[in-house]
């Protein structure tokens, strides 16, 4: 046994170290590098992510923030429309009639109200728009519900925006069956739905946001 020890020293002994380190600094060298790109990849994909998060953040916020004011010029239109008492009765549907006669007399000056109301949400929604079109690059988890509430709280600024658009005119041909199908779905518009809407969706948003914050930093 003393035999193979000293056999051992004598081969441990014989190997030119300093070679074989010069040989393999290069191999080490390029592992360590090869680590830390990997870790700065790991990071700036963090840091993308929630960059990305943080502005979807406040954009929601901004946007649910503005929302009041139109809401609540819808719930004047609302009112404006059902209690509305018509001079000349243009159809014989009497709520319908109200709001054809209360379009003709107050339309123009409630759409333009509605629309002021809604204007300094316009930059947020186009913001949230573009926001929600960069998912893909991102391929967040979980996103699609996210996504979808997105799309439904864009959808009730369309709503708001279309009844401005069309209490705004006095000229529609009200025999025209298409036109007043088209006033029965604005007249059907609530409120109170939309304001739940806007909160059952910002909570939506609020989970996914809160588990990408999970992923990122956990």
């Amino acid at each position: 046994m003393c035999d193979a020890l000293v056999w051992s020293f004598d081969a441990i002994a014989g190997v030119p170290w300093l070679e074989v380190i010069k040989a393999l600094a290069p191999v080490a060298t390029a592992i360590i590098a090869w680590r830390a790109l990997a870790n700065w990849r790991r990071q700036d994909k963090a840091k993308r992510h929630a960059d990305f998060v943080d502005q979807l953040t406040d954009a929601v916020h901004s946007f649910v923030g503005l929302m009041p004011a139109p809401v609540t010029t819808v719930q004047l239109v609302k009112m404006g429309m059902a209690y509305h008492i018509p001079l000349e009765s243009k159809n014989e549907d009497p709520y319908v009639a109200a709001a054809i006669d209360y379009i003709e007399r107050r339309g123009a000056d409630d759409a333009k109200r509605l629309t002021e109301a809604l204007d300094p949400a316009r930059p947020v929604f186009v913001r949230i728009q573009s926001l929600s079109a960069k998912t893909q690059v991102f391929d967040f988890e979980g996103y699609k519900d996210c996504q979808n509430a997105i799309g439904r709280l864009t959808w009730q600024f369309g709503r708001m925006q279309a009844l401005a658009a069309f209490i705004g005119s006095s000229t529609w041909y009200w025999q025209n069956p298409e036109i007043i199908t088209h006033l029965k779905k604005l007249m059907e518009i609530e409120p109170e739905e939309i304001q739940q809407h806007l909160d059952r969706d910002v909570a939506v948003v609020h989970g996914f946001v809160r588990d990408a914050y999970t992923r990122i930093y956990g």
